[in-house]
This record gives C-alpha cells, structure tokens and sequence, in this order.
C-alpha cells in the first residue's frame, strides 16, 4: 500500500512521463505501466550519496529516472577503479537480481537523482507477466559486458598519471560543485589515499598533482581542491 500511494501522490501523467525514460520498460503499453508502477517505490538521493557499498545485502534493483550515478569497484587492495556511470533511463543493482549475492560494486550520485526500487522477486514475476522486460533486459546486459570488457582495456593502458587524473576527475564529479568554471572539492584527498586506491606510488601521486598545479588546471587553497572545468573535460 505504501508503493502504490506513493506512485499516485503525484498524478498518473507525471509517473507515467518518468517510466516511459526507463529503458528496460521502454516497451510497455500505458496500461502496462501502470500496473507495473504499482510495485515500485520512489527513492532520492542528493549529489555525493550512496545508494549501496559494496557487499551490502541485495535489497532490489532500481531504474533512474532523473540524475547520474558512478558505479565503483574496490578491489582487495582497496585499490578504486570507477567503472561506468549509469544515466537516466538505467537500471542499477541487476546483477543481484536472481542470486541475492551481495553488492559487487559501490554506487554513488553524480548529480541529485530520481529512482524507483523494485523487490527482486516482484521484478521477476512481472519480467513473466511482461516478455518484453526481460528482452530489453538482456540487451542491457550485453551492452555493459562490452562497456566493462572496453574498460578494462584502457584501464590497462593507462599509466600512473593518467589514472591519477582519472581519480581526480572521477572524484570531483562525485563530490565536487561548480562555480565560475572551477569544481571545487571541500576536503582534497592526501597523496597517500589515492596512492592506495590506485596502486600506484606517493612519488607518481606527487608529480602528477605538482604537473597540474604547474599548469594551472588545478588550485589547492587549504584542504580545497579546485580543478579547471576545461581541463576536467579534456580527460577521457
């Protein structure tokens, strides 16, 4: 009951809008939506807040409706690798869908984000109810295999200052907040923090950030960093 109050507190037109971005649901009638918006649930989240860490306890998936989200490995070294970023129209939390493992990876709000959560087990009774979802479901699936094969080989050929300008980077979007063509990052992270998220040495962390300052596409004034937003664009 809670779902379903939730769902028509805000006009069946709006939600309706909302459902039709979600790719995996891009195939239901208005009909089909309606009833399907009858188990889901809205969630918020403001910029630089987790929707789950890895290895929480699956508790369903979601779709985004509205906002961006960075999907975030930490290996055993606790060594961080940012995966992919999931946009409007996404789905996140699938790959505990049939198994209720737990989380393989952490997600974090780019931007302030929509979402709507579904149980695992009601997502799997409707994908019988509705073919279509589990269709467009698959294709998602492959598509993210060849994103994440993709990632690993330019994680591969990157060298020391290049994942150090890809942290940053990836951290700034995370956390950081815009002004006057500068991100600006409240608390920068120390030469250590990052030299352990990234595997690579305090010396190459170092000279990295000194190339950058040198350069001026970054400023630190007290425990803030500011990055050039130019500069933030260039890095791919």
């Amino acid at each position: 009951m809670v779902a379903l109050f939730t769902f028509r507190k805000l006009g069946d037109m709006v939600e309706l809008g909302l459902l039709k971005k979600i790719d995996v649901l891009s195939s239901l009638t208005d009909h089909d939506l309606e009833d399907f918006g009858r188990h889901i649930t809205p969630v918020h989240l403001d910029k630089g807040s987790y929707l789950f860490y890895r290895n929480d306890k699956s508790a369903g998936l979601y779709f985004v409706s509205k906002g961006s989200l960075q999907i975030i490995i930490d290996n055993e070294a606790n060594k961080e690798i940012i995966v992919y970023t999931i946009l409007q129209g996404d789905i996140v939390g699938e790959m505990t869908l049939f198994d209720n493992f737990a989380r393989s990876a952490t997600v974090a709000a780019l931007e302030e984000c929509r979402l709507y959560k579904i149980r695992n087990s009601k997502f799997i009774e409707l994908m019988g109810v509705y073919p279509a979802i589990a269709i467009n479901l698959s294709r998602i699936l492959i598509d993210r295999l060849h994103a994440a094969n993709g990632m690993i080989e330019r994680l591969g050929m990157m060298d020391g200052n290049q994942r150090v300008a890809h942290y940053l980077k990836a951290l700034i979007m995370r956390e950081g907040k815009l002004d006057n063509a500068w991100y600006c990052l409240p608390r920068k992270p120390t030469y250590r923090h990052i030299s352990q998220r990234l595997g690579v040495s305090e010396k190459t962390v170092y000279r990295t950030v000194q190339s950058m300052l040198k350069d001026g596409n970054i400023d630190i004034q007290g425990r803030k960093l500011m990055i050039k937003q130019g500069f933030l664009d260039s890095i791919h």
